[in-house]
């Protein structure tokens, strides 16, 4: 989640236990496991734009119905998806 090649989450969200400069760019995701169910999160990390079409936040599960990107792949793979929501719902 800090790996700037694997979704890079610190450049828009504080995370706890990160100290230094906190990105206030998205909302931190301090007790993000507490506002949302497990299936709520999986949605937000693998294609958020299906809960807000607006939604900045890149999809990390799927690249389909983007423009101009290199690699029609998703940026996480299934796995490191489940990794992410597994810290994600730790978080309360």
């Amino acid at each position: 989640m800090t790996e700037r090649s694997l979704g890079n989450c610190i450049a828009c969200h504080a995370l706890p236990g990160q100290t230094g400069v906190l990105s206030s760019f998205g909302p931190s995701l301090q007790g993000v496991g507490a506002r949302y169910t497990a299936a709520q999160l999986q949605q937000w990390v693998v294609d958020a734009r299906q809960i807000h079409a607006q939604t900045l936040m890149p999809p990390f599960g799927t690249a389909q119905g983007l423009n101009r990107v290199a690699n029609t792949q998703a940026l996480l793979t299934p796995e490191q998806i489940t990794q992410v929501l597994a810290t994600l719902a730790q978080w309360r």
